[in-house]
């Protein structure tokens, strides 16, 4: 070894051998280091500080200025605040039979915020959710083979449809319900869910509690899925009053947000449900939870504002007798159907008919039928698509209520008005005699001499071969003679005979007292309001002046007239309370959950109508007559005498040509007899009326034969006589306690 070196600024050196190997190390005095060096080493030192500046700052400007945000989303994991659902108030009828009640049911729901990231574990419990439940995990790959294997032409023609819409074929051939939907999958209702990951989503509703009890021990195992109780609605009278009580389903929009809704609810969508929404569906309650990872409840948090329940309905409604008249009128409409028509040999194609009966001294609705009909409780926990779309596309529209919305010419019914108006304003007296011909010619005013240019009016009898001779208001109104209606509506002067005629502006006052072509507000939805012309209205919507003629149809219910169901039976019972037109109700009174009377039944008078008492009992007279020997409705409520039960009525028969009867070519321009709805109104007892109904059958002829018999069905199951007297053992044919009798 050899070593060297010198002391001060002399560099210094050894060396070293070592088998062979040779170290040497030279380490001269210090260098000068680069300036430049030192500038970017200067400048970098600077960078660092300046991040680690920023990060402290950030750190702080975190804690000071989102620390509270970050703090409340950390509970916000931590705790969930929840709105309990009160219990919906329950509907019965008069008598206390339900008609709307909650039934126990469990859902099962996930809630997207808990599944697990990774796609695995989600798939996989995806898969045990399913295998619980019967949910497919997906259906695209099965709903689109069933696309697939639709005709090939249906096929070309929705994909057109599916350009037009910008839609896929696969939604647009299952919305037209030419294939099936498959029900909605797990992974389809959460992608459905996932703008509001912490709602939870329902997978299936309504199952079996062995299910729900299932789920929930393996609840543990699957984070996010939870059963939740969830009472379905149920409708133990079906069919026979979904009209009147309704269905359920989800909001509608995102405006029921706003009055407090959540994105899950399901409120009320058709007749009482809906109308009454307000007054069922009570008020959420709160409480605020901790939960685990899962989302599982660990403890509740400070007190909770428990729900308040929802009112119930006590309805006017009498189920009983909805029943028994929902059967008459099914039974008349098929024995309708297998008549042959006396002008064409052919039976009728008879669907659609409604009856209302009412008391006649509140204006209390006793029944109110609709046929065709549907099952509400097809409806409980979800909207079919294949079955409301059947229902959508029917002619007859089952969906529809007809009874408070359907606008029909009512035909002669609508002479008691036309009685009331001449009687009051003087155009004849009770007493006085008119000529009535089966047909009267009249001139037209701007070509007197022209006789191509007159009009002929004829009267229903001349169908027959046969007139009225002389009559008077009585007996007009027993025989329903137009002719005489005629007269005193629009006037005539002719063979030394005036008559001034009331003319459409009083006649339509003396309507609109009546009841017709104005609104009743009663708690349903959708009511309509008919229609009464006036001379404006005319000439506005067709741009002609009105003329005599106009006065003579509408003086029998024809024409411009329509009324609804519901407004005629009202008309009969202004006659029979005296003069009083009641507003219509279907709630008698609302209860609280423990039974108080919330809000009592008061009945309401809209307006008492400007005929004199003494002219009221003539029209009164008149009505009776007409179930008397020579009465139009004779032969039918003749048989309610027999017990002991007088009443009064009125038949009408309307001609119609609207777009059912265009589209089976029931009418065409030109054609002399048109094709009519069949029309009774009456009531009973005559001497102190307890209840009014009305009848009217869609296409079915003759009101003294088809619509009539429904009337006196209704009155004999209303005061339980004939075929519905009581007997010791009623049974049950019906399934709800009630027996229904025949006709």
């Amino acid at each position: 070894m050899e070593l060297s070196g010198l002391y001060g600024r002399k560099a210094w050196s050894y060396s070293m051998s070592l088998r062979g190997w040779d170290f040497r190390t030279n380490y001269d005095s210090p260098q000068r280091i680069d300036p430049a060096l030192q500038g970017r080493i200067a400048l970098f030192r600077i960078i660092v500080i300046v991040v680690f500046g920023l990060l402290l700052y950030r750190i702080y400007w975190v804690q000071t200025e989102l620390g509270e945000e970050f703090q409340r989303s950390a509970e916000d994991n931590q705790f969930a605040r929840l709105r309990p659902d009160p219990p919906r108030g329950v509907i019965f009828d008069r008598h206390g039979q339900p008609l709307a009640v909650n039934l126990p049911s469990f859902n099962v729901t996930i809630t997207g915020a808990f599944l697990p990231d990774e796609e695995n574990e989600r798939q996989a419990l995806y898969e045990r959710l399913s295998l619980l439940t019967g949910v497919p995990v997906t259906n695209t790959v099965a709903q689109q083979a069933l696309v697939d294997a639709a005709d090939p032409e249906l096929q070309d023609i929705y994909s057109d449809l599916a350009l037009l819409y910008n839609a896929s074929i696969t939604s647009t051939l299952d919305e037209s319900g030419v294939i099936p939907r498959l029900p909605d999958s797990v992974a389809g209702i959460v992608e459905t869910y996932s703008f509001a990951p912490y709602i939870p989503a329902v997978i299936t509703s309504n199952v079996s509690s062995e299910i729900a009890y299932r789920v929930e021990q393996e609840s543990v195992f699957l984070p996010g899925v939870r059963v939740i109780p969830q009472p379905i609605r149920h409708y133990p009278s079906g069919e026979y009053t979904s009209h009147i009580i309704g269905f359920m389903g989800p909001i509608p929009d995102e405006t029921w947000l706003d009055r407090g809704y959540e994105r899950d609810d399901r409120v009320g969508l058709f007749g009482l449900e809906v109308s009454q929404e307000s007054i069922l569906a009570g008020q959420k309650g709160e409480r605020q939870i901790e939960v685990d990872w899962t989302g599982r409840e660990v403890r509740q948090i400070g007190v909770e504002v428990p729900p308040i329940a929802g009112h119930n309905l006590h309805l006017t409604l009498d189920l009983d007798l909805q029943l028994k008249a929902y059967e008459s009128a099914q039974y008349w409409l098929d024995r309708r159907e297998l008549t042959p028509d006396s002008s064409t040999g052919i039976p009728p194609e008879a669907k659609s008919a409604a009856v209302v009966a009412m008391n006649p001294q509140t204006g209390e609705i006793l029944a109110m039928v609709n046929i065709p009909t549907f099952d509400n409780n097809r409806f409980a926990t979800e909207i079919p698509v294949d079955y409301y779309l059947r229902l959508a596309r029917d002619d007859y529209e089952p969906l529809f209520n007809r009874a408070i919305g359907g606008q029909y010419p009512p035909g002669s019914v609508y002479k008691i008005i036309t009685a009331a108006a001449a009687l009051q304003e003087g155009v004849v007296s009770p007493a006085r005699f008119l000529q009535a011909p089966g047909t009267i010619v009249i001139p037209n005013r701007y070509a007197p001499n022209d006789p191509g240019r007159a009009q002929e009016f004829v009267c229903w009898i001349s169908l027959v071969g046969g007139e009225h001779g002389l009559v008077n208001m009585r007996r007009a109104l027993a025989e329903s003679c137009d002719i005489y209606f005629y007269k005193v509506t629009g006037g005539f002067d002719q063979d030394g005979e005036f008559v001034e005629g009331v003319g459409v502006d009083r006649l339509s006052a003396y309507s609109n007292a009546f009841g017709m072509g104005i609104y009743q507000n009663i708690e349903l939805p959708l009511e309509a309001p008919g229609n009464i012309p006036t001379r404006q209205q005319k000439q506005l919507r067709y741009g002609e002046p009105w003329s005599t003629g106009d006065d003579y149809n509408m003086s029998i219910g024809q024409g411009f007239v329509t009324s609804t169901p519901m407004q005629v039976a009202q008309m009969a019972a202004v006659i029979a309370n005296g003069g009083f037109l009641y507003q219509p109700q279907i709630v008698h009174h609302v209860t609280d959950e423990n039974g108080e009377i919330v809000t009592p039944f008061e009945p309401r008078v809209l307006s008492a109508v400007p005929v004199d008492r003494e002219y009221i009992e003539i029209i009164h007279d008149g009505l009776r007559a007409v179930t008397q020997e020579g009465g139009t409705a004779a032969g039918v409520n003749g048989w309610l005498d027999e017990y002991g039960i007088t009443t009064a009525g009125k038949t009408g028969t309307s001609e119609f040509c609207d777009n059912i009867a265009i589209k089976r070519r029931w009418c065409f321009e030109g054609q002399r007899l048109l094709p009519t709805h069949a029309w009774y109104v009456g009531y009973a007892p005559y001497e102190d009326p307890e209840i009014v109904v009305a009848a009217f059958m869609y296409h079915g002829g003759e009101g003294s034969e088809w619509a009539a018999p429904i009337v006196r069905d209704v009155m004999m199951a209303y005061f339980q006589v004939g075929p519905y007297a009581p007997v010791e053992d009623s049974g049950d044919d019906t399934g709800l306690g009630i027996t229904v009798g025949g006709p």
